[in-house]
């Protein structure tokens, strides 16, 4: 798994806050947002690195997304 771009940073941290994000108008949002985190591409990337994967029209963390993700937010905390 190769490891989050900054731009890939925050639409992680909020699926992890949410335990999912929706798809929408070809971008990613949090459950209610009105702000979009990230386009489809972005999505698709992160898809393809390995750190979400796609049910229906939900994006969740992979399990190894969720450890990263995890460890990191331990040591720089």
């Amino acid at each position: 798994m190769e490891a989050p771009t900054p731009g890939m940073q925050n639409p992680l941290r909020q699926a992890r806050l949410y335990g999912y994000l929706i798809e929408r108008e070809g971008a990613l949002f949090h459950p209610g947002g009105n702000h979009p985190l990230c386009g489809a591409s972005m999505a698709r990337r992160m898809i393809a690195a390995g750190l979400l994967v796609k049910a229906g029209d939900r994006y969740e963390l992979t399990s190894k997304a969720q450890e990263r993700i995890a460890s990191s937010a331990m040591s720089s905390g």
